[in-house]
């Protein structure tokens, strides 16, 4: 999928809920001559009432003119959030436990009458969530580097898997939000943890995932979100606070060089309504109620950039 199919494919999904969206479960069969590859994922329904389905994506795509009772569909957005333990998150029926943005943002863009199936090979639950499929890792870095979770694990960065994980799960859309943890370099531990990185490489090392990412999966759309104003940056030393701050700029500037790069503001929209006491379930990971704000701001851009395309 192109970017402009892809991004065609949200504003297909807008037109129709502007007109009233019908967001039954049911798809129809895809139209005669599209290609499975690059097929359609819009399902725009108009019932004679004037309500109107439009699922995932194959953008830009106008409905059907034979009038309101036709059907044009195929198959649902395949969105990937990719990350570490702020996308994968943590038990979410306790709220001291981190929390992901994954289960807010499936209600959000359900809402917005988008037919999407999350990917991904891990399968943690999430808040208000019922699609869990995700590549969220906690502890992860962004690589390549020799990190590692314990004694004989995997590879504990994205570069390392990369590969793997987008083949397997084909994602037309990626959410990308890594980086923190290559902030905070480990000794080798007993247990075998150690994660060998230097702070001061996160983000260049981040815009070249990003070049990564675009180039194993030249049929996806990848938006680089930058983190939210977290309370264990604000209250350490200034060159970890500064480090922080790049590390979001590197964000912005890989989101912010066109094509099928898209930014996401996280720590722009929300320097002014995140909260520490509400919002931060242990000092570094999001609550519930931080992983809402985290979630509508990720949705908002993807629907931004439909709109837009």
């Amino acid at each position: 999928m192109t970017r402009h199919r892809a991004i065609g494919l949200l504003a297909a999904v807008l037109l129709a809920s502007a007109c009233g969206a019908d967001r039954s479960a049911g798809a129809a069969p895809r139209p005669a001559g599209l290609a499975s590859a690059d097929a359609v994922r819009v399902t725009a329904t108009t019932a004679a009432s004037g309500a109107g389905t439009a699922t995932d994506p194959s953008f830009g795509v106008p409905p059907s003119p034979t009038g309101p009772t036709s059907t044009t569909s195929a198959e649902p957005l395949r969105i990937m959030p990719l990350g570490d333990s702020l996308t994968q998150g943590d038990d979410p029926t306790d709220p001291s436990k981190p929390q992901t943005y994954r289960g807010a943002l499936e209600t959000r863009l359900r809402e917005a009458g988008l037919s999407f199936d999350l990917v991904g090979s891990d399968t943690t639950p999430s808040f208000g969530g019922t699609d869990f499929d995700n590549e969220g890792h906690g502890g992860y870095t962004i690589g390549p580097d020799a990190s590692v979770l314990c004694n004989g694990c995997p590879p504990a960065n994205l570069d390392a898997n990369l590969e793997t994980w987008l083949a397997a799960a084909r994602p037309d859309v990626i959410v990308l939000l890594v980086g923190v943890n290559d902030l905070f370099p480990i000794e080798p531990a007993a247990n075998g943890v150690h994660r060998p990185v230097d702070p001061d490489d996160a983000p260049a090392k981040l815009q070249a995932l990003v070049g990564r990412i675009l180039a194993l999966a030249p049929q996806a759309d990848v938006f680089v979100a930058s983190y939210p104003p977290l309370e264990l940056f604000a209250s350490t030393d200034a060159e970890t606070g500064a480090r922080f701050a790049a590390l979001n700029e590197a964000a912005r500037t890989a989101g912010s060089q066109g094509g099928r790069a898209h930014y996401i503001p996280v720590a722009e929209e929300l320097a002014g309504t995140w909260t520490p006491d509400d919002d931060i379930a242990d000092g570094v990971h999001p609550s519930t109620s931080g992983a809402a704000k985290i979630a509508e701001v990720i949705a908002g851009a993807l629907l931004s950039s439909a709109a837009a395309g």
